[in-house]
């Protein structure tokens, strides 16, 4: 049975709700402290010289982002989404980072719902988003009207979200991913943007990382373990449905860890970029990714409290990841993003 709009507001109202709840965190499980990375006591070179700044292709040209640190998509289509993504996407605006735009499945059976995008744009011109669709849409939905949902957001990028676990638990959940590889590669070959696979907090083996090598996609944003685990968000949303509840208890604890998400990668010998999300909470986080082989990191849920704040609380914490990024890389004796993916800081 079709999800009707009230449905589906509510279903996202949950999802704000219970992502900020500390039970639905795989919290310690990101893989993250048993990483240490090298501490250099006489670095050559200056603080100021460290530079964090990357960037992102698109139509054959380098879009400069100020970081390797990007907003992963949370939420939309509903009226307490809007004036999150508004926030986020000033965010993204004034600090010239990727931003992952919340769910653009309403979209695809309500046009109006486009101009949630349309108010984000006139608030945020110069933001870097990029687009969202989850497979089970991606397989079933007309090129035509994904290519409507990039031009909606003006998207540089297409998330493509993976979430088995989340859409069987999830009661209103779409389960049905056969030929979801080939749909991926079709949109890849129809697309003029790059495309993203993306996960959703369960990781990736590298079986599958392997499999994705020959489907021309431009990333893989690994989102491991160790966060919002959707599993646990959806089992919390089905409490009065018993059974649904305690198979996701059962899985609480489902999926690869970011960090052996990051090391699956790096095994399979991919040839597309990995990024790196779930349970990120710092930019020493954001370091160690980067060094274990990541180009760009993604946070969520600190995202979501502080737009929940305001501009301020946004621009504090960017503020203070940025400090610690770059403390770690001058810590580390490199002066660039590059330098710390290439040079051998990780014991």
């Amino acid at each position: 049975m079709e999800e009707s709009n009230t449905q589906f507001e509510k279903r996202k109202r949950d999802h704000i709700r219970i992502a900020l709840d500390p039970r639905s965190q795989t919290a310690g499980q990101n893989g993250l402290d048993s990483v240490h990375l090298i501490h250099e006591a006489l670095p050559d070179l200056n603080f100021k010289e460290v530079d964090i700044s990357t960037s992102f292709l698109f139509s054959n040209a380098a879009v400069e982002l100020s970081s390797p640190i990007f907003v992963s998509s949370m939420t939309a289509g509903h009226e307490k989404g809007r004036a999150i993504n508004e926030a986020l996407a000033r965010l993204s605006d004034r600090r010239q980072i990727l931003m992952g735009v919340g769910s653009q499945r309403r979209e695809l059976d309500d046009p109006q719902a486009a101009e949630e995008w349309a108010q984000v744009r006139k608030q945020a011109p110069r933001a870097r988003l990029l687009g969202n669709i989850g497979i089970a849409q991606l397989i079933r939905t007309p090129m035509d009207s994904i290519r409507k949902l990039m031009d909606s957001t003006e998207a540089l990028g297409m998330f493509v979200h993976l979430n088995s676990l989340q859409e069987i638990l999830q009661p209103e959940g779409t389960p049905e991913f056969k030929e979801g590889l080939k749909a991926i590669e079709n949109l890849v070959k129809l697309s003029a943007i790059p495309v993203i696979v993306k996960e959703v907090g369960c990781g990736f083996s590298e079986a599958t990382l392997k499999r994705l090598a020959g489907a021309g996609v431009a990333a893989v944003d690994v989102a491991g373990k160790g966060g919002t685990h959707w599993g646990r968000v959806e089992g919390y949303r089905s409490e009065e449905n018993e059974l649904l509840f305690k198979v996701a208890q059962t899985f609480a604890n489902w999926g690869y860890s970011t960090a052996e998400s990051v090391a699956n990668a790096k095994k399979a010998g991919i040839n597309y970029q990995i990024w790196a999300s779930g349970g990120v909470r710092s930019g020493l986080d954001v370091a160690k990714l980067i060094a274990l082989g990541a180009q760009k990191v993604g946070m969520a849920q600190p995202f979501l409290e502080a737009a929940l704040r305001g501009d301020e609380a946004l621009d504090n914490l960017m503020n203070q990841l940025e400090l610690e990024l770059k403390t770690s890389l001058f810590c580390t004796g490199c002066r660039t993003i590059e330098e710390l993916q290439t040079k051998m800081v990780v014991q």
